[in-house]
C-alpha cells in the first residue's frame, strides 16, 4: 500500500510537470563566461559550415521536430551527486526515459525508472506508458495495470521537454563530427535561449548551467545534448526535499531508428 501512495505522489507531481513545461521553473542559469580568444573565425566557420538553413536553429522542446518522422527512439539519462540542503547528508540519485515511437502508426512507449531520494519522492521507482492511438496504458512499479486515467496519459506521452526542456535559440561553432554514419554539428547558445525544466528554485536557489549541443541537420533532429547543472538549495526532477550538488544530464537521439517503426503493443500484465 505504502508503493502504491508513493506512485501516486510521483504521478501527481509528473502531472503537475506536465502541465507547466512551458513555464520558467527555474532562476536564470548564470552564464559560462566565453573566452573571446577561443571563439571560431569567421573563415573557421564558413569552412565548417552546416548545410543551408541550419545557420541558426530552434529545438524546444529538444525533441520537437520528431513528429514529422515516420518513427524514432531516444534515451535520457540523468545522474545527481550532492547534499539535502536541509541536512547536509549525502543526495543521490539517477533517472532513465526511454521513448519509442510509431508516428505513423500513432503509438507511443515510455518507460521511466527513478532511483533515489534527491530525484523523487520515493527511493525507487519504474512505470511505464503506452499509448495505442486514442488508448494509454500504464504499468507501475508493482506490475498493476491501469488503462485510459490521467496517469496512463501522463507516463505515456512523457518526453525530452517536460523532463529537460530545450533551447530557444542556437547557432553553430563550426565544429561537426560522425555519429552512426550521419554528420552532426555543435551549436551554442545563450543561458536566455535555455528552458531547464529538470530544476524547479526559487529566489533562494542558484543554477549554473554548462551545456553542449549536437544537431543532425540530415534528420532535422537532435542528435545529444548535454549539460552540467550545479544547483544550490533546489529541487531535482519530481523530489520535495531541495538539494545542492551537481546535476548531469544527457539526451541521445538513436540515428539508427530514424524512420524506422517501433514495434508498440499493450504492455504485459494489461
Amino acid at each position: 500500500m505504502r508503493r502504491w501512495l508513493l506512485s501516486l505522489s510521483l504521478l501527481a507531481l509528473l502531472v503537475a510537470l506536465a502541465a507547466c513545461q512551458l513555464a520558467d521553473p527555474a532562476p536564470e542559469p548564470l552564464p559560462t563566461l566565453v573566452d573571446i580568444a577561443a571563439l571560431p573565425t569567421t573563415d573557421f566557420l564558413t569552412q565548417n559550415a552546416p548545410p543551408v538553413g541550419f545557420d541558426v536553429v530552434s529545438f524546444d522542446p529538444l525533441d520537437r521536430t520528431l513528429s514529422a518522422r515516420l518513427g524514432w527512439a531516444y534515451t535520457i539519462t540523468g545522474e545527481f551527486e550532492g547534499t539535502f540542503a536541509d541536512t547536509g547528508e549525502p543526495a543521490e540519485g539517477d533517472f532513465t526515459l526511454q521513448v519509442w515511437a510509431d508516428e505513423l502508426g500513432d503509438a507511443r512507449r515510455a518507460i521511466l525508472e527513478v532511483e533515489g531520494l534527491a530525484l523523487a519522492p520515493q527511493e525507487y521507482v519504474r512505470l511505464e506508458g503506452v499509448r495505442l492511438i486514442n488508448d494509454t496504458y500504464m504499468v507501475d512499479i508493482n506490475g498493476q495495470c491501469s488503462a485510459g486515467d490521467e496517469g496512463a496519459s501522463v507516463v505515456a506521452d512523457l518526453s525530452a521537454g517536460q523532463l529537460i526542456g530545450g533551447v530557444a535559440r542556437a547557432v553553430p561553432t563550426g565544429h561537426r563530427d560522425t555519429v552512426d554514419d550521419v554528420p552532426v554539428w555543435q551549436y551554442t547558445f545563450a543561458p536566455e535561449d535555455l528552458r531547464l525544466v529538470a530544476v524547479r528554485g526559487d529566489e533562494n536557489s542558484e543554477v549554473h548551467v554548462e551545456a553542449d549541443l549536437w544537431v543532425a541537420p540530415g534528420a532535422n533532429a537532435v542528435a545529444w545534448f548535454e549539460a552540467s547543472v550545479d544547483v544550490t538549495n533546489a529541487r531535482v526532477l519530481t523530489a520535495e526535499r531541495p538539494v545542492s550538488g551537481t546535476l548531469y544530464l544527457r539526451y541521445d537521439l538513436d540515428l539508427t531508428q530514424i524512420d524506422a517503426r517501433p514495434n508498440i503493443s499493450i504492455p504485459h500484465g494489461c
